[in-house]
């Protein structure tokens, strides 16, 4: 089971990748946009506060210059306001300034500049006139942290949706692909008994063909195994009648034969016995792989188990096997009592078979989920791992050192798993792993609702 769903969880997923691809798209884009509205954002803010520095120097070219005081007090402004110096040209004393700790370039450049005062970055603004030149300033520093501020703002907007639109994407593809979940449960139940076509409705336009051609091959599948049913129910009803007559003719011709011909007439009886019991076998796997045509009368497992048992003791009882039941359980299946009659005599036949004298086979019944369960637990040789994938393959007899004589026709298992998966339920083998040899044989079939 752990290797299976190993093998389920390392093969790509659909949902997965779409929601990778447009998360990775959703994400990338977000990303630039919000890279380039961050950049333009900068851009924006800083010729707004060179425009704000150009505004306040076209200002005082009049009366408002007079508003500056000529002697401020040291330390007065804050450093992150801009400054403004009024001076004459050449005069080492500026007329005006709101801070005349700072000394501005008197030559810099008309228009806008960066330099560097006391130690600090500034960006200067320099109006010249005939009379006076202007200027005003302000601290990089302070601009950058402006321009900073600003722009992050416009990130939030790209922060907070892009969670939300990452959830969106989810949502999306699962409600999207949800619709192919009725689908693939459909496709997972088609198995051998169940060959019915897939749904169609509600089905994407994309997946529709892919649903068809996978519905034209069941049909075919259905048909090639309805004729291979057909032909083995008849080849057995065909051979049935002549092996009936051999087995009357071989009863009268034995009073007539010799005593010295008598070992090799037994051979011979024993050879028509054998292919008896292949020819019925085969018309059991016919039926078996019948699909269900009418509904079926619930059946009550626990005399079937019980007469199952019964029906071997004397065999058991003559080899000092110890076969018994326990946790009996009163509840019906959903199943044909004749099917499921087959299903546990095959399983404890086989059981009784397979151990060897004076050993143990139990049976037990338990639910799980809304199954039934019978298992039947012998003390036998067990089967080499390398063949349980194949117990239920028909015409397959695991070898074993131990019951090499042992005869059998290959088909018990194969009809107990073709009935067993009729009815929607599970038949399995596996070898005993409480220390001791020995399998564990175990069938399920679904609880008949109340």
């Amino acid at each position: 089971m752990s290797s299976v769903f190993a093998r389920h969880s390392m093969r790509p997923s659909l949902r997965n990748n779409l929601i990778i691809a447009l998360a990775a798209l959703v994400s990338v884009v977000a990303i630039a946009q919000g890279l380039s509205t961050y950049q333009l954002c900068r851009t924006g803010m800083s010729a707004l506060l060179d425009l704000r520095l150009e505004q306040v120097a076209m200002r005082m070219r009049g009366d408002l210059a007079d508003a500056i005081p000529s002697a401020p007090a040291r330390g007065s402004q804050p450093a992150r306001d801009i400054v403004i110096t009024i001076a004459r040209p050449g005069a080492d004393v500026p007329l005006r300034s709101t801070d005349p700790s700072l000394a501005l370039p008197a030559n810099a450049p008309a228009g806008f500049s960066s330099e560097s005062v006391n130690g600090e970055r500034w960006r200067i603004y320099t109006l010249r006139q005939d009379e006076r030149v202007i200027q005003v300033a302000q601290r990089s520093s302070v601009r950058d942290e402006l321009v900073r501020e600003t722009a992050l703002t416009t990130l939030w907007p790209t922060l907070v949706l892009l969670p939300l639109v990452l959830f969106a994407v989810v949502v999306i593809v699962h409600r999207t692909l949800r619709r192919l979940t009725p689908l693939g449960l459909a496709a997972q139940s088609v198995d051998a008994a169940h060959l019915k076509p897939l749904p169609v409705t509600g089905v994407p336009r994309e997946v529709l063909p892919f649903v068809d051609s996978i519905n034209r091959m069941i049909v075919r599948l259905a048909q090639l195994i309805e004729s291979e049913r057909k032909f083995i129910a008849d080849a057995a009803h065909e051979l049935r009648t002549p092996l009936t007559a051999l087995q009357l003719q071989a009863d009268n011709l034995q009073p007539h034969i010799v005593a010295g011909n008598q070992e090799r007439f037994q051979e011979l009886r024993s050879g028509i016995a054998r292919s008896g019991m292949l020819i019925g076998q085969l018309l059991r796997l016919a039926r078996a792989d019948a699909p269900l045509d009418v509904a079926v009368e619930p059946a009550d497992v626990s005399p079937i188990v019980v007469d199952a048992v019964s029906g071997v003791l004397p065999i058991a009882a003559a080899r000092r096997i110890d076969i018994g039941a326990e946790a009996m359980l009163a509840d019906k299946v959903a199943a044909s009592p004749a099917d499921v009659a087959i299903a546990v005599k095959n399983l404890v036949s086989n059981a009784v078979r397979y151990t060897p004298d004076g050993g143990t086979i139990d049976l037990r019944m338990h639910r799980e989920a809304s199954a039934l369960w019978i298992e039947v637990t012998d003390t036998g040789p067990g089967i080499a791992e390398e063949s349980l994938p194949r117990v239920f393959d028909r015409f397959f007899r695991a070898k074993s050192d131990m019951h090499a004589d042992v005869e059998g026709t290959g088909l018990g298992l194969s009809i107990v798993k073709a009935i067993t998966a009729k009815y929607g339920g599970q038949a399995i083998i596996q070898n005993r792993c409480d220390g001791r040899s020995g399998i564990v044989a175990a069938v399920s079939f679904p609880l008949a609702s109340v």
